[in-house]
């Protein structure tokens, strides 16, 4: 008998979600710059005023969630939601260093750690387990505020950080390496506007897992799906507000035990009351026919007005790079020192210095940056003043 493993494609899907939030920004496909207050969208610049672009993406994240409570319940929970992965990774390391009692939650029973793992090394491990992923993932909110030239130079370039994105850094890390440490599934039951979400619109004719009551003589209440659940519920009787999230660990476990009578197991992912075997192509055609038309529609709706505002957006002048702007700086320090004898003979009563002056300092900035856009500009800035400058020197001295 074939057994529907859950756990290692669920696992996969977690990791390749992650693994695209991260390439959204690095790719260029969404970013948020909060300097020029504006979005940065397959590279185009969109300014947040732009009012249809903001109201179709508001749209857009309002009606999302609540076609997946309608549709497919809690599997954006269970299968793809980057806090579940890391609150069940720091679970299992927990658990594997300390002891399967030890819980560092705020909301859990408090630290019962296993005598013989109580030891310095394994809190080291831990601690340090923690800190390093914290560090890696801290990466991923950078890229969505600041443009990822500016995050990789902090990384592998020998220059000095700005000071923003470092501070910025490090109070990502610190806020992630929290909320592995200790947070963990608090977040979801107490702070996730997605989770406060679900359980309003959330209905039994979403997927959920089922208990096959006709059964339930086969059930040895052995206990071993609820010691498997993520959530800690029991699984045999899962209540509309209980925090399952579909992730189908009960079912795997369920599976194995009863595996061994060649008999299937009493749990299974279900869409609305019907109850029975059924497919996954018939499943999928009960989330269609529960599709909420109505909100697809307002769905449809934000899309068009994104797509609207980004067609509208005029292009926007590019935004210097810290690269430019640093070369930019260093020109203006050296063409200021170098031609600071002759912006000291400018005035009222010397009209000329003032031309030579300014011609000094085109000659400059083009002699240090001579393949500059603006090159052509300086060239023209330096004949024009010297002009100027050789016809005032020319003209005979004004006398009262």
């Amino acid at each position: 008998m074939k057994i529907s493993q859950f756990h290692w494609k669920r696992r996969a899907t977690q990791l390749a979600v992650l693994l695209l939030i991260a390439l959204i920004p690095a790719l260029g496909l969404f970013r948020i710059d909060l300097a020029s207050a504006s979005f940065f969208v397959f590279g185009n610049q969109i300014w947040w005023s732009s009012f249809a672009f903001a109201i179709g993406l508001a749209i857009i994240i309002i009606t999302v969630p609540i076609l997946t409570y309608m549709t497919i319940g809690t599997v954006w929970c269970g299968w793809a939601c980057p806090q579940n992965l890391l609150s069940e990774w720091a679970n299992n390391l927990t658990y594997k260093l300390l002891g399967k009692r030890a819980d560092m939650r705020v909301d859990g029973e408090g630290m019962i750690v296993a005598a013989a793992k109580n030891k310095t090394l394994n809190w080291l491990i831990l601690g340090s387990s923690f800190l390093v992923v914290s560090a890696i993932l801290a990466f991923i909110p950078l890229l969505f505020f600041y443009p990822p030239s500016n995050v990789w130079d902090m990384v592998f370039s020998g220059h000095k950080p700005q000071a923003n994105i470092l501070i910025a850094y490090l109070f990502s890390t610190f806020l992630i390496f929290i909320d592995i440490a200790a947070i963990r599934y608090f977040f979801c039951d107490y702070a996730c506007f997605y989770r406060m979400g679900q359980r309003i619109f959330q209905t039994r004719d979403a997927l959920h897992v089922s208990f096959d009551a006709s059964r339930s003589a086969d059930c040895s209440k052995c206990n071993y799906c609820t010691t498997m659940c993520i959530t800690n519920i029991q699984p045999t009787e899962i209540k509309p507000y209980d925090t399952c999230i579909d992730c189908g660990e009960c079912i795997d476990a369920c599976d194995r035990l009863h595996a061994k009578s060649q008999t299937r197991g009493l749990l299974r992912f279900e869409i609305g009351e019907k109850g029975g075997e059924t497919t996954w192509g018939e499943k999928f055609s009960e989330i269609s026919k529960r599709f909420n038309w109505l909100v697809g529609a307002v769905f449809l709706l934000g899309s068009t007005m994104m797509i609207w505002g980004l067609v509208t957006q005029e292009p926007i002048q590019a935004k210097m790079s810290y690269e430019e702007r640093m070369k930019q700086q260093q020109t203006s320090r050296v063409c200021n020192s170098q031609c600071a004898k002759v912006q000291a003979t400018c005035g009222p009563k010397n009209i000329e210095g003032c031309y030579r002056a300014a011609a000094c300092k085109c000659a400059c900035s083009l002699q240090q940056d001579p393949n500059n856009a603006g090159s052509a500009s300086w060239r023209q800035c330096v004949q024009s003043n010297n002009e100027h400058a050789k016809t005032l020197h020319s003209r005979p001295a004004f006398k009262p």
